[in-house]
């Protein structure tokens, strides 16, 4: 498990829907929430795969041409789900999902990541 992962999984707050190591390759779920075991097949985390690294590409092109080499983390917000997409190396990463609400601690679970990746 990736230092990252292993940052959110200790990470006070809410408890990940899931957590995955993404890898230019490959992935690893790292956790899946007790209550959505069985509901992603593997297809679906497949599929799901391919279009986070796919953006994960095309976004580093977009960090450079604004003049961003590095970024923390990529965020996406639903109605009731948040999405993080934390980088590790220039097309590995870390996917996590959580139930989402205006609660949510999003600065401090980004700077929890931040902080365990500068360790």
């Amino acid at each position: 498990m990736s230092t990252i992962a292993d940052a959110i999984l200790a990470f006070d707050g809410p408890v990940p829907r899931v957590v995955a190591d993404l890898r230019s390759v490959e992935f690893e779920v790292e956790h899946v929430r007790e209550d959505l075991e069985g509901q992603y097949s593997d297809a679906d985390l497949e599929e799901a795969y391919q279009l986070v690294m796919s953006n994960q590409i095309t976004g580093e092109d977009f960090r450079h041409l604004i003049g961003q080499a590095q970024y923390r983390a990529q965020t996406l917000f639903f109605d009731d789900l948040a999405v993080f997409i934390f980088p590790s190396d220039r097309y590995d990463a870390v996917f996590a999902s959580f139930d989402y609400d205006e609660s949510f601690p999003v600065n401090g679970l980004v700077s929890a990541v931040t902080e365990a990746q500068a360790e």
